[in-house]
């Protein structure tokens, strides 16, 4: 029954219906995933760093998914080569200047980063001082509109 479920729930992306896959949902529990989208994992720009820095102290490109919390058996060995595979051609290119904190997008706490050198623990924490900085200021107007509308609906009760 839980397979026919499965089966049976869609997405709709940009008018094309995908199959949701709970297993692959459930990756969103991952502090490295953004999001979960047709069969798709989209990881944070923390992953390709935490991934690289893995890579580059001598792990193969499996057993560094794997140190990042990924399960082989649930998604696969060819996930886990091309997303190292991506990480490696990203520093490449250099769009994994680790000393710029444009590279990490600071949604994953420290911990989780493993070992920086600390012009690199120094650009990880001015990113992460960013997101969380944004993420206070949303909650701020979240809880201000949320107290705007409770208050316009406790006036309209009163009449």
């Amino acid at each position: 029954m839980e397979e026919k479920e499965r089966l049976i729930e869609m997405e709709n992306i940009g008018g094309v219906e995908f199959v949701k896959d709970p297993v692959l949902e459930k990756q969103l529990e991952n502090e490295f995933v953004s999001d979960v989208k047709g069969g798709r994992i989209y990881y944070s720009k923390d992953f390709y760093a935490a991934l690289y820095r893995k890579i580059e102290s001598g792990m193969t490109y499996e057993q560094a998914y794997e140190a990042l919390g990924f399960d082989l058996d649930i998604l696969g060995r060819d996930r886990a080569n091309s997303a190292g595979k991506r990480a490696v051609q990203m520093h490449k290119e250099g769009k994994l200047n680790r000393t710029d904190p444009g590279t990490y997008d600071g949604s994953v706490p420290r911990e989780m980063m493993g070992e920086m050198s600390p012009e690199e623990e120094l650009a990880y924490l001015r990113a992460r001082t960013h997101y969380l900085e944004t993420l206070q200021e949303a909650k701020k107007k979240f809880l201000s509109e949320y107290a705007a509308s409770r208050s316009s609906l406790n006036r309209k009760k009163r009449r």
